[in-house]
């Protein structure tokens, strides 16, 4: 069993925030520090307390033969609960199998170390590759704005031959020119985005002969070979764009590959400090807690005997300060509220 102080503030030094500089003192105050420091001292807060509480919750004035006997068997219990057995790994086996992973942790420890150091190393190796190698940046693409020009081209020239080839046969000349518009639309469309897209095209060529079959007369035969010289010129000067663009896309996909890989590789490297930054924390924390442990079963190792009187001396100090707080009330000392 564990008895632990129930209100740590209530008996650090000074005086509390929740009391009036007027309130009676607690009997701790000023007597313990304000982090406790052991078993020990934790056994004698709370059996002081345990023999407090006896009196004030019984009320008595004066010591009561019963209580003195029941609180001394408490405390003899407790002294029994504190005390350890002395640590020696030459005569307890478990103390030999501490030790052992005491030491093991500490050798794992050493080595999570060094490899946590060249791992530290790579890392920064990494990252300065991923610094030094070039940025691939956005992929290369023709502007919008470009792109619509060259549609809106393509569909000025294809559209006269769709209306004259196509549409001539709707009744409804409106019509026919929405109809030619829509569908030259759509072949211009279609035409810029798979030559930008990496494909050629014969369409320019083959609209020649298109224009020329349905063209009647000198003058519309020269304004038929005026729109092929236009949609010529623009399909050229498209594949021109295009085939820049694929140059670029091309260095941009080294680029890309090469920034990429500095990428993984630097991301890999990390995984792998934290990794081990990871492992040296636990092991840290093991060992850290293997010597509490060997302290604490140092501190504990006092001669039961005195272990006894430490507890008795402060069960019945709790005990009379109790007491004390009882025959203070019936004189008319205010209680001092906790």
């Amino acid at each position: 069993m564990k008895t632990i102080s129930p209100n740590l503030d209530s008996y650090r030094g000074g005086t509390s925030d929740r009391e009036s500089p007027t309130a009676p003192r607690h009997p701790l105050d000023d007597v313990l520090t304000r982090k406790l420091g052991g078993s020990i001292l934790e056994m004698q807060t709370g059996l002081f307390h345990l023999g407090r509480n006896r009196a004030l919750h019984s009320g008595t004035t004066e010591p009561r033969p019963d209580d003195i006997r029941s609180l001394e068997d408490h405390a003899r219990a407790m002294a029994q609960d504190t005390y350890r057995d002395r640590y020696d790994p030459t005569q307890n086996a478990h103390d030999a199998m501490h030790k052992a992973e005491y030491e093991r942790d500490l050798v794992q420890r050493e080595d999570a170390e060094k490899i946590a150091q060249h791992a530290a190393a790579n890392l920064r190796d990494a990252e300065l590759r991923l610094a030094r190698t070039t940025k691939a940046g956005p992929k290369p693409a023709a502007h919008p704005l470009l792109v619509a020009a060259f549609i809106l081209a393509i569909t000025l020239t294809v559209a006269p031959t769709l209306h004259d080839s196509v549409f001539q046969t709707l009744s409804d000349d409106m019509l026919a020119w929405f109809g030619a518009w829509l569908a030259a639309a759509f072949v211009g469309s279609m035409l810029t985005l798979a030559i930008l897209g990496g494909r050629r095209t014969k369409w320019a060529w083959a609209g020649v002969a298109v224009r020329l079959s349905s063209a009647d007369g000198v003058g519309e035969v020269l304004f038929a070979l005026g729109l092929t010289i236009v949609e010529i010129a623009a399909v050229l000067l498209l594949e021109w764009l295009a085939n820049g663009l694929r140059t670029s896309e091309a260095d941009w996909s080294l680029r890309q590959a090469a920034e990429s890989e500095a990428l993984a590789a630097r991301d890999s490297v990390q995984t792998e400090v934290s990794r081990w930054q990871s492992r040296l924390r636990d092991l840290n924390d093991a060992i850290q807690s293997k010597i509490a442990f060997v302290e604490d079963r140092h501190n504990r190792n006092v001669h039961i005997q005195e272990l006894e009187a430490v507890g008795i001396k402060a069960v019945l100090d709790g005990y009379n300060a109790g007491i004390s707080e009882n025959v203070g009330r019936i004189r008319g000392v205010p209680r001092r509220e906790e």
